[in-house]
């Protein structure tokens, strides 16, 4: 476009600057006619019959007129050899820009199709043949609907709608010359050129990325069914594992009742409500949706009902859960169960000596950079600090083991009001929220 200026520009200069010449040519003849002639009339009106002055008069002045002549076509064929050698250089600059042009359009990778608003094709460039199978030739003798049938409905509205917005992106279904239909990706835009309006796409074939979309899909979902099938292993394997512990806890308690000794009787008690902690935990597991973590106060709540009615059946205790919504990987959560059972067992039988009621609160919270506090407080008589880190009963001596070399963390004691052990960790796997 700016080299048509430019050469539309030259073309005008040039023409001027002929007609400058040219009427500077008739004045300079006019104004000498217009002397010699004066000059004439002059000697006859006075009598002079020598015309020998305004003869030479003449002559000197076309001598001069045709050297002034001379100078002025030299320096129009100067002007017009160098109006030439430029444009010359602007056609061959535009020659090279087009087909610059020209190359970039052909080796694009998207189709390119230009059409007017009656639908024929305009411009198409290699991609576009390659891709539907038609050369040049045959493309810009056919219109839209040739290649896509779709076309055919609604075409006026859908070019007045490209008009309108500018540009538009649509999925459509084209056919190729042999017949072959394949999905194409296709942007449209609306161009102007003067009175002309044309409608400039860019096409692309899709094929290979709606087919990878399926396989995508369709892993997709082979992997959603995988996932089920395992879920269901698994929830089955924690199943099979608490029916075993809970047949392990019924041979325990078929012991229990064989047996006379008190000691072996509270012994095989204490280890048959361990063991329901460790399989309530597999129970939960298998009847939840979330596979990986442990709704620590639900836990909490079935394990203290549990004890309650397996330890203080002759006693009023009032168990008060204070917890936040606190989830917790299946290990972790065993670990903590184990822990509350042991001081939720001591605080029953050995809180409460001298009263048939109390007062035993569970809690677990969400402590401060990530840790979890839990633990057990009880209104009972209380219990000496020294006594829980040097007791060899088996209780104490699980809350030891497990807080500092399981959980790696820290248990805190307060006997002032009954007694309060707090436990305080981080879990390797956070999952409260």
């Amino acid at each position: 476009m700016i080299d048509k200026i430019q050469r539309s520009f030259l073309k005008m200069s040039t023409v001027n600057r002929a007609k400058i010449q040219a009427v500077v040519f008739a004045i300079v003849g006019v104004i000498g006619v217009a002397v010699v002639d004066r000059a004439s009339i002059n000697m006859i009106h006075s009598g002079n019959n020598n015309f020998g002055l305004p003869f030479l008069v003449g002559v000197v002045f076309f001598v001069l007129s045709a050297i002034f002549i001379y100078f002025l076509l030299r320096r129009t064929a100067r002007i017009a050899e160098e109006a030439l050698i430029k444009l010359a250089e602007y056609q061959r600059q535009e020659k090279e820009n087009l087909q610059l042009f020209n190359f970039a359009l052909d080796n694009s990778a998207d189709a390119i199709y230009w059409f007017t608003f009656d639908t024929r094709f305009f411009y198409v460039n290699d991609a576009a043949c390659l891709m539907l199978g038609y050369s040049k030739d045959e493309l810009l003798n056919m219109k839209l609907s040739d290649i896509d049938p779709d076309y055919t409905k609604n075409t006026q509205d859908f070019l007045a709608q490209i008009k309108e917005k500018q540009y538009i992106c649509f999925e459509s279904q084209q056919t190729r010359k042999d017949g072959s239909v394949f999905p194409a990706s296709v942007t449209a835009s609306y161009f102007c050129d003067g009175s002309k309006e044309f409608i400039c796409s860019f096409g692309r074939d899709i094929t290979e990325q709606k087919e990878r979309r399926r396989m995508i899909i369709e892993q997709n979902e082979a992997l959603k069914n995988s996932l089920q099938d395992k879920e269901v292993l698994i929830k089955e394997i924690h199943h099979r594992v608490k029916n075993n512990l809970e047949v392990i806890s019924s041979l325990l308690q078929m012991q229990n009742r064989r047996e006379t000794n008190e000691q072996v009787k509270d012994a095989l008690s204490k280890s048959q409500s361990r063991i329901y902690a460790i399989a309530l935990v597999h129970e939960m597991l298998y009847k939840n949706s979330d596979l990986a973590t442990i709704d620590m106060k639900i836990h909490l709540d079935r394990l203290s009902s549990s004890m309650v009615d397996l330890y203080a059946q002759t006693k009023k205790i009032s168990v008060i859960l204070d917890t936040e919504n606190i989830f917790l990987t299946m290990d972790s959560a065993i670990l903590v169960a184990l822990i509350v059972h042991e001081l939720f067992l001591n605080s029953i039988k050995h809180a409460f000596v001298d009263s048939d009621s109390g007062i035993i609160t569970i809690f677990i919270k969400n402590g401060v950079d990530g840790a979890i506090v839990f633990g057990v407080n009880d209104n009972g008589i209380g219990i000496n600090h020294e006594k829980i880190q040097t007791s060899t009963s088996l209780g104490c001596q699980l809350i030891n083991t497990i807080t500092e070399f399981q959980l790696n963390g820290e248990i805190v004691t307060d006997s002032q009001n009954g007694f309060k052990c707090s436990i305080t960790f981080i879990p390797k796997e956070k999952g409260n929220l």
